[in-house]
């Protein structure tokens, strides 16, 4: 199984593209990445750890199947008719816009996997897709011996506002005006070092774009134990259950002020902790794994 990367910093996509990497290999695959010339080929490359797997040339035609995410179609000489079965994983809904890039490859044929029911039902109302849709919800993918536990001590609030930078500093002002101490994160950090502050936060305001194919960061914050705030997407709708794991609030500060007022009281902050962890403990690599089995032996019962 061919996979395919541009690799130019670490996100959330490549993270999960590099999940099913993994899921391909633990499944029996000879999975096998190839990365562009521009890619990064530091510790942000999480492929950077198996070099023996990362193929010299891109030959699209000496593989069994590809997996393509993104704009890797662009990768094939002609994306209507490739050399090989496609996987296509879709995580966002861009994907569904007529004016967006993206947009174009969906007539091509591929076996789509979307990372949550919200983005497959986008697709699906284009009309255009070629090729049967699957869900897959994403899986998170926490490093082992991350802290499952907030402090019992409030601490500082983690504003995560690295895609709504004007609203994280609007927010991070009326929390400072209202006595609370924040942390506001507007660039990225390393994934260990973004994590340890997720864990050691009192709460966490996490702020997605509204066109999310799914939004992790909620759910990592959930996982880790921290009580969280943040505000609607079409993604995180698959998980987001306002006032019994998480406060959803609108985009505004002092809305989202006064929700972190709400869940930094401790009888909330107890009751979202628990329900929060309890959420996130449904979306495991196990699953997600299990899952993908079953689309790869779709598609070979499917073969002529």
């Amino acid at each position: 199984m061919l996979f395919h990367r541009d690799f130019i910093e670490y996100t959330g996509g490549h993270g999960k593209v590099w999940n099913y990497f993994r899921h391909a290999r633990a499944l029996g695959w000879d999975a096998r990445v190839f990365l562009t010339q521009r890619s990064l080929r530091d510790q942000q490359n999480p492929w950077m750890a198996c070099p023996q797997y990362i193929e010299a040339q891109w030959q699209p035609d000496a593989c069994d199947m590809l997996f393509l995410a993104g704009m890797d179609w662009d990768a094939l000489a002609d994306p209507r008719h490739p050399p090989r079965p496609v996987i296509n994983l879709v995580q966002g809904m861009r994907h569904a816009w007529p004016d967006h890039s993206l947009h174009a490859f969906l007539p091509a044929p591929a076996r789509r996997i979307c990372v949550s029911q919200p983005v497959a039902d986008a697709l699906r109302a284009t009309g255009i897709v070629n090729g049967e849709i699957s869900v897959i919800p994403a899986a998170l993918d926490l490093p082992e011996g991350s802290v499952l536990s907030a402090p019992m001590a409030p601490g500082q609030v983690l504003v995560a506002a690295l895609k709504a930078p004007e609203l994280g500093c609007a927010l991070a002002r009326q929390l400072t005006q209202r006595g609370i101490a924040v942390e506001l994160l507007e660039h990225r950090l390393p994934r260990a070092d973004y994590l340890a502050r997720v864990a050691a936060a009192a709460a966490v305001v996490a702020l997605p774009l509204p066109a999310e194919g799914f939004y992790l960061p909620a759910l990592e914050a959930m996982a880790l134990g921290v009580p969280v705030v943040t505000v609607d997407c079409f993604g995180s709708r698959e998980y987001i259950r306002d006032g019994e794991n998480c406060l959803l609030s609108v985009p505004e500060p002092q809305a989202l002020a006064a929700a972190v007022e709400y869940v930094l009281q401790p009888e909330h902050a107890s009751r979202l902790r628990r329900n929060g962890y309890l959420t996130a403990a449904a979306y495991g690599q196990d699953l997600e794994r299990a899952r993908f089995a079953q689309v790869i032996q779709s598609m070979q019962s499917d073969a002529p």
